[in-house]
Order: C-alpha cells, then structure tokens, then sequence
C-alpha cells in the first residue's frame, strides 16, 4: 500500500467510527493537554486559552491548571484569570517552577466561574485552547491537540471541590475520548532517520503489555507486544519495540483500548513524527473505530 493509500484507509476507518469520534475544538468546562514537558524556554509546550461566555457581566473568572506526571500523580498546580474574549498565552518553561526540566506528563485546566475555587453546576462550560510545542533550535513548532473536558468527566459529575488538590482520581472519564474497546490507529515514520513519538493518554489505568498488530505501507503485517509502563500517559518510540522488522519504517500500530475495569474511560492517542531531511515536526491525531458488529445470525 502507497503512502497516499495508506492516509485514505486511515480516512475511512476514522469515517467508520464517526459516531464515536473524538470530540475537539469546543467550549466546554475543562481542557487536556497530553504530552506536556520542557526542557527550558526554546523547547516548550505552550497552551492558548480562549474564554467565551463565563460570566454574564464580562467581569474576570479563574482558571485552574495541574500538571500531572505520567500515572497522574498532582505534581503542581496554579492559577490565573482570563476575561471574556480574552486569549491567555500559557507557556509550561514560565509556569513549570523548578526541577521538571525534561519531564513529561500532562496539563488540565478547569474553568471556574463562580471564583469559589471549586467546580460545581454553577459553573459555565466556557473554556477552548489550542496548543503547541516550540524547539526554537529547529525554528520548528509542533500543533498538540487539545481535548474538552466535561462537568460529568470530573468525579463521576460530582464536580471538584477544591481545584487545588485535583488527584489522580479526579478525571476519571473523558467522554471526548475513544470508548473502551476501541482500537486505535497509530501512525508512525522512521525511516531515513526520522523519528515517532507516540502518545497515549487513558482516564484510567492502562499499564501493560500488549500484543498489537503492526502494519508498514505495503500491508504487510507483524505481530509484536508493545509495553504501557505508566498508568495513564505514555509516550512510544517506535523503532524500540523488539520484533519489529527492520523494514517497518512507515505504518501504524492497531491497539484495542483495553477495559480497565470501570464503567468509564477514554482514551485519546497522537503521533508526532519527526522529519530528519526537513527539520520538521507534524502531528498525526491517531485515529479510532468501534468494534466490528457482529455478523447477523
């Protein structure tokens, strides 16, 4: 299969689960941002947020943030206040204080409207951000996606009572992530010294190892186990799982999103792929489909 083949059946299977695709690109109570990290100000994921009707009188509303490390552990957490129409520039190098050079995990931000330093039903689904990462050394920047958050993700929509001491429990689902059974196409490139990062982000724990099915763009196809070491977020290269044949340098790994044991997750997956010859990143929002329905009887 060529490269352009190999993109339109990645097209037709994320068509496939369009009913259960992704949700990005909306206002809504909180926002995710996996594979956040720095290492200092010229290499850097920066998030913009955007408010849009969080208060009635236009008066300035809080914004909460936690950075989690990789098994959603709360490492550090802040605040800031945004006013309506505003776009607040939130740089993770600035923000991070000291010691998480080189240290990857991820961003929440919650809106909190009513400024009582809690999310509860009072509060507006309000808030949108895009993000990126900045390595000036390249004079590069790579686009992150962004995911909402719903009121009904945080505990269960019990809502948050202190947004201070957000922990690894509190967003336990992500309704704009693939459901539990999903399987997931993650795209990859490593030839002529290109490189894949591959990350994989669940609301719940996802530790493993699993054995997936890897494709190149000729369709061929090996079988080989990949290992999930962190509970929530992980990030793959590629070119270290062992089996792999030396040949694979452009595909996608296909992955079930396994149960984790609730009645609620969500996972989200995106491919950043570094290309040596250019200097140059881009980002590949992995795409998922439901499982095939069974064959009428």
């Amino acid at each position: 299969m060529d490269r352009t083949k190999l993109a339109l059946a990645c097209m037709g299977l994320f068509s496939t689960g369009a009913a259960l695709a992704y949700t990005m690109g909306i206002y809504d109570h909180g926002l995710l941002v996996p594979g956040a990290r720095h290492a200092g100000v010229g290499d850097t994921t920066a998030v913009g947020l955007v408010g849009h009707g969080c208060t009635a009188d236009g008066f300035p509303f809080d914004v909460y943030w936690t950075f989690f490390d990789e098994n959603s552990n709360h490492v550090t957490d802040g605040r800031f206040q945004m006013s309506e129409k505003d776009v607040y520039p939130f740089v993770w190098a600035a923000e991070s204080g000291l010691g998480l050079e080189g240290r990857t995990g991820y961003l929440v931000f919650t809106a909190d409207t009513d400024l009582d330093g809690a999310l509860t039903p009072a509060d507006v689904p309000c808030l949108a951000g895009e993000a990126f990462h900045v390595t000036a050394a390249d004079a590069d920047v790579a686009y992150l996606p962004v995911w909402p958050i719903a009121y009904a993700d945080y505990n269960a929509g019990a809502g948050v009572p202190d947004l201070t001491r957000m922990d690894a429990g509190t967003i336990g689902n992500l309704s704009a992530g693939a459901p539990i059974g999903d399987t997931l196409l993650m795209r990859y490139a490593t030839a002529a010294g290109d490189s894949t990062g591959i990350v994989i982000w669940s609301a719940n724990d996802i530790d493993g190892t699993y054995t997936v099915n890897l494709y190149d763009d000729e369709e061929n196809r090996r079988s080989v186990n990949f290992t999930l070491p962190n509970t929530e977020q992980n990030v793959i290269d590629p070119a270290s799982i062992p089996g792999t044949p030396a040949g694979f340098v452009n595909g996608f790994i296909e992955w079930t999103t396994p149960d984790p044991g609730t009645p609620l997750n969500g996972v989200v997956s995106y491919s950043v792929i570094h290309a040596q010859a250019f200097s140059a990143r881009q980002t590949v929002v992995n795409p998922h489909h439901p499982p095939a329905a069974a064959a009428p009887p």
